[in-house]
């Protein structure tokens, strides 16, 4: 095991991180190599009240993207094929990118700590969760000694599988503290977790010790906060899934028996489950084995209700791997006045192609809602 701030040392171990990239790494791996493999995916289909857009990449999308919560204008996206990876920081306003850290296998997941390093969770060739950190103030992340091991992986049978990853808001009624990065991995079975990491910018530590926020997880299907802070968790097996609601209503460490409960299931995600995100309004957008987004309501007792899913949106993906909205605290409704949230979409296109750019959906003008019926 790697301790705390080893430096990373990158050896040729496979540890694919999710379920899809056990069914898909071979097929992706050969199309990702194809000369002109890559090409743009594009929303076809969309709710009246919503408009959508393109921000170009300028190489092959490797599956995690971030927010810079910091910067509005900033994402931070895994371009690369599997076993070669970097990180580039993009301006979706200027629609340009720079390289700010390379030397990854396979990133399952990005995220932005408050003082500004990156949380990334790396499970091809350094199997671990890594820390960048701009030493040389340079904006960038490629100087000798930037890239260290942030805490070794844990309940990982040594091939650990780091998917998602998200810093925990203030306030949050799931209890975990502020900041704190919540990683989902991907193990399969019951053997996937929830697990927060405590201070992860000085001084990393699980909460609880040793053990997870949740576990009997099947394989990654992503994972946000809603409203109020309850963490609703996607968990994807083979052409099946669950999305479910953990309510930590003893306000302890972790997810007792009795606090989760299935939101969608069954029959309602025969084709599987990618990725989520929950709106201010209390909605829940995912992705599928598709190029669908589907959405649900979040009913008002998250311990007894369920949701119903409905189609939102399609693209030309044959499977969207990411399904994020960029600020979920902004509103995501038709019509909605001042700064609004962005649903970022991306993943692969006919023939297992890589997508070329990551599309978004977003609200249109109070003027260019043309029935408002629909929402009524």
């Amino acid at each position: 095991m790697l301790k705390k701030d080893t430096p990373m040392l990158f050896v040729n171990e496979v540890a694919p991180r999710s379920l899809c990239t056990l069914i898909l790494a071979a097929v992706v791996g050969l199309a990702a190599t194809r000369a002109g493999a890559a090409g743009n995916l594009v929303v076809t289909q969309l709710p009246n009240g919503y408009t959508s857009g393109s921000v170009e990449l300028g190489a092959d999308f490797a599956g995690a993207l971030t927010q810079d919560p910091a910067n509005a204008n900033r994402l931070l996206v895994s371009v690369g094929s599997f076993g070669a990876q970097s990180i580039l920081s993009v301006n979706v306003a200027t629609q340009s990118t720079a390289t700010v850290a390379t030397g990854f296998g396979s990133i399952g997941g990005i995220a932005v700590l408050s003082n500004g390093d990156l949380a990334v969770t790396e499970n091809f060739t350094s199997k671990t969760i890594v820390r960048a950190r701009d030493l040389d103030s340079d904006g960038k992340f490629l100087s000798a000694g930037e890239l260290t091991t942030l805490i070794a992986p844990i309940l990982d049978d040594g091939n650990f599988s780091g998917a998602q990853c998200a810093t925990a808001p203030p306030g949050n009624a799931s209890v975990i503290p502020a900041g704190a990065l919540v990683v989902q991995t991907a193990d399969g079975g019951t053997s996937g977790e929830l697990l927060v990491i405590t201070n992860p910018e000085t001084a990393p530590a699980y909460r609880p010790a040793g053990g997870a926020y949740a576990a009997g997880l099947d394989y990654n299907g992503g994972f946000g906060f809603d409203p109020a802070g309850n963490i609703i968790c996607g968990s994807s097996g083979f052409f099946s899934g669950q999305i479910l609601a953990l309510v930590n209503s003893n306000a302890n460490q972790q997810i007792d028996a009795g606090e989760r409960s299935v939101l969608v299931g069954g029959g309602a995600l025969g084709l599987g489950l990618t990725d989520l995100s929950v709106s201010k309004e209390n909605a829940v957008f995912f992705g599928e084995n598709s190029g669908d987004v589907r959405r649900f309501a979040l009913p008002a007792n998250l311990l007894t209700g369920t949701g119903t899913p409905t189609l939102f949106a399609r693209t030309n993906s044959t499977y969207l791997s990411v399904v994020r909205l960029d600020f979920p605290d902004r509103p995501f409704a038709p019509g909605s006045a001042g700064s609004t949230a962005r649903l970022y979409l991306t993943g692969y296109l006919p023939g297992f192609a890589t997508a070329s750019n990551i599309a978004f959906i977003q609200p249109a003008p109070l003027t260019a809602v043309a029935d408002w019926s629909v929402y009524e």
